[in-house]
């Protein structure tokens, strides 16, 4: 699957914008601030649904405007595929989002997957170093790409979770039975995909964390399940034991205390669990790697490369891991990468299109990347 053609209109900082891209390495350079990462938050929104960068989706739309349009044009084993997000808000009421491909529109649970994304940035230390949350969200998204119908699963959990927070902040126990059921049910289906995937992605991100720090320690990725288990039943059995043990102190609290919205993901490396004690170079070699064991994830399952998503990676990177990446992206079908005008890399970029960014509008360039 490649991106041919990218547009925007009232995005961010950008009024109207249109972009056709190629295979192979795209680099956008411009200075700070100048509306580069925001191309790259556009694909991530229509290939997903949402923005990696916010959850108010209000800051997406230009300022002085109620409306944004981003667009992408695909191309795949199955043909071209027109995806589009719009956002818009009314008279202060909350910006509702509509999804739509080859213009019917549709849920966005049937935008996932269509076209497969692995989005790299400085954010991503979060998930190495930030709260358990931020490395669900890694699994979760992962996951949602692979197959749309766990993240339906997920929005139903998501569903029974807060009307269960809600029962137990008003001090109902009448049908708290009904809502546990639904919950260890849901719940099961998750940490059992969950656990399936962190399997299959572990060995993948060791062996790439190996290639990137030069084979000085080994990393290893484990799935930290609230309700353990080797199989659907046995998470079953034990999700209902959590709750039975939890039910006076969740009453006491008003929340739900069991259940994979608690579930964590440890990252380890030398010994050490790296979001308590890594230092910035190995949190950042860490989560380099678990994006790009994802990226192998999603080729082998779809059968397609996925398009690689470089958000001003390369600056936070030595020359060394610079040239190591730069050598991998170029193995792929296509990339597209931000990069500053004012930052030499340790290595040419082997760009097929060079694009200049400028306060809101790109320019293809023929010149040097680094000296547009």
């Amino acid at each position: 699957m490649h991106l041919l053609e990218l547009f925007l209109r009232n995005f961010r900082n950008y009024r109207r914008a249109e972009v056709r891209l190629e295979r192979g390495i795209n680099v956008f350079v411009g200075h700070n601030a100048q509306g580069k990462s925001n191309l790259l938050e556009a694909v991530y929104l229509c290939a997903t649904g949402r923005s990696h960068r916010t959850q108010r989706d209000e800051e997406m739309i230009r300022a002085g405007e109620d409306r944004a349009v981003v667009r992408c044009r695909a191309a795949g084993g199955l043909g071209e595929e027109t995806l589009e997000v719009r956002l818009g808000r009314e008279d202060g009421e909350p910006v509702a989002k509509e999804f739509r491909v080859n213009g019917m529109e549709v849920e966005r649970g049937e935008l996932l997957g269509r076209l497969p994304v692995i989005l790299s940035s400085p954010l991503d230390l979060d998930i190495i170093r930030g709260a358990a949350g931020a490395r669900r969200r890694f699994l979760d998204g992962m996951l949602s790409q692979l197959s749309p119908a766990y993240y339906f699963t997920l929005l139903r959990y998501a569903r029974v979770l807060q009307q269960r927070n809600r029962l137990l902040r008003q001090g109902h126990a009448g049908g708290m039975e009904a809502w546990d059921e639904q919950m260890v049910a849901l719940g099961t289906v998750l940490a059992a995909r969950r656990h399936a995937a962190v399997t299959r992605l572990a060995p993948r991100a060791t062996r790439i964390y190996g290639e990137i720090v030069g084979g000085r320690e080994e990393l290893v990725l484990t799935y930290r399940p609230v309700w353990e288990g080797s199989g659907e039943e046995e998470i079953s059995a034990a999700g209902r034991r959590a709750l039975a043990a939890v039910r006076a102190l969740e009453r006491q609290r008003g929340t739900s205390l069991s259940g994979p919205h608690r579930d964590d993901l440890t990252v380890v490396a030398g010994g050490m669990e790296l979001r308590a004690f890594g230092s910035q170079g190995q949190q950042r070699a860490a989560a380099l790697a678990g994006r790009l064991a994802e990226w192998e994830l999603l080729r082998e399952d779809r059968g397609e490369d996925p398009v690689l998503l470089l958000d001003d990676v390369l600056a936070e990177l030595d020359d060394r891991r610079q040239a190591y990446l730069l050598d991998r992206v170029a193995r792929g079908a296509q990339a597209l990468l931000t990069t500053t005008a004012v930052r030499e890399t340790a290595v040419p970029l082997p760009a097929i299109r060079r694009f200049w960014v400028v306060s809101g509008t790109v320019e293809e360039t023929a010149g040097d990347v680094r000296t547009p």
